[in-house]
């Protein structure tokens, strides 16, 4: 029997592709808590209902998964019923030559439809957006927009139990190498016996891993905090910004952050419409601890970054109009290569992690990357090299 450690996007894109290749598979990860300030256990990056989806990336591997699991989003809505993909296009900002010239040689390679903005022209969203001056805007259209994470994770989890998967709304709290297999402590109580393990523990994975001696060394995860802003907008306000597309740009001089992104109008569960923009700090938020990781999830000091995140969301949008304002805490994984690590530690144990702040859109090819090394016990796959994904 196979564990599937973590149900958040790559454990589940694992777990249905395990379940689709006839394993006997088991999926234990703990639901959304429903109040975060309550929350004494782990935490994971999906609780929110807007993410990017692009083939576009200055790096060759990035883009290799976001076309693999783009290809995968039709056929995995039809089977679970559940919609989670909004095709709306993606526009793209940036002045690195460098990695524009690597990005636009990614999508002729994969053969994606790019139109090209230079500095000074019109770009391409009708006025709607004020983007960065300065820069060269890459417009790619559908299948690029966003996904709803939380949709797409129960998409994953419905066709990975009609597929004969167990599924375990648990924590796993340890790990044990017994009599050639796994002993896969719970937080209520009970433990799994498995023959191989696949750890997809998100920002804890570390946590997990830690103390092993295993016959690789544990890779380095770094798990820093991350704010994001959401605008609840009214009818009418939906209703103008309804071209808009999935934004990703570079800034040069702001003074917080390197970069920003923003997901148009989206649905979230409680039935609000709401605009979201989040940005990456120019000086990072590191959680070396598992106190601090847990620390930051249930706080309020991403509020304090509210002002600066409007003003950011309110420029890029000129005129928006917002009924509500608020700040949500994140937490994102990273490894020196910029890459998720998927790595065999030891025999029957694959680790993973590290999605960068990129997973969410390819968490599915890599969840199925993941698998394969497991059930092979060796990489297999024929495009990507395995030595990318190491630690």
């Amino acid at each position: 029997m196979i564990a599937v450690v973590g149900l958040g996007l790559i454990g589940s894109g694992a777990l249905r592709h395990l379940a689709a290749s006839g394993a006997d598979v088991a999926g234990i990860g703990p639901t959304e808590p429903p109040v975060l300030a309550a929350h004494e256990g782990v935490f994971a990056s999906h609780y929110d209902s807007g993410r990017i989806t692009r083939h576009l990336d200055a790096r060759r591997e990035w883009a290799v998964l976001a076309a693999r699991s783009i290809a995968g989003y039709a056929a995995l809505e039809a089977a679970s019923g559940i919609a989670f993909h909004r095709p709306v296009g993606v526009v793209m900002a940036e002045h690195d030559p460098d990695r524009i010239a690597s990005t636009l040689a990614h999508a002729a390679e994969l053969g994606v439809e790019v139109d090209v903005a230079p500095p000074g022209a019109a770009a391409p969203t009708g006025g709607l957006l004020a983007l960065p001056p300065g820069c060269t805007v890459l417009a790619e259209p559908g299948p690029a927009g966003h996904i709803d994470p939380r949709r797409m994770l129960a998409a994953n989890v419905a066709v990975a139990a009609a597929g004969g998967a167990s599924v375990f709304d648990d924590e796993v709290v340890g790990l044990d190498q017994v009599d050639g297999g796994w002993s896969v402590r719970t937080a209520t109580g009970p433990v799994l016996r498995a023959d191989q393990v696949l750890v997809a523990a998100g920002p804890h994975t570390d946590e997990l891993l830690a103390g092993f001696d295993l016959d690789a060394a544990t890779p380095t995860l770094e798990v820093r905090g991350e704010t994001v802003v959401l605008a609840e907008l009214d009818p009418e306000e939906r209703a103008r910004l309804a071209t808009m597309p999935s934004v990703l740009a570079r800034l040069r001089d702001h003074p917080t952050y390197e970069d920003l992104y923003a997901v148009p109008p989206t649905v979230y569960p409680d039935g609000t419409v709401r605009l979201k923009l989040g940005a990456t700090r120019r000086a990072y938020l590191g959680l070396p601890t598992p106190e601090a990781k847990r620390a930051w999830m249930r706080g309020d000091d991403h509020r304090t970054e509210l002002p600066e995140l409007r003003s950011l969301l309110e420029e890029l949008v000129p005129g928006l109009r917002a009924r509500s304002w608020e700040t949500k805490p994140c937490l994102i994984t990273e490894t020196p290569s910029d890459l998720p690590y998927v790595q065999q530690l030891a025999p029957g144990l694959v680790v993973a992690a590290g999605g960068n702040g990129y997973a969410a859109k390819s968490a599915n090819a890599i969840g199925a990357l993941a698998a394969d090394l497991l059930v092979a016990g060796r990489w297999t796959d024929a495009d990507l090299e395995e030595v990318a994904f190491r630690g």
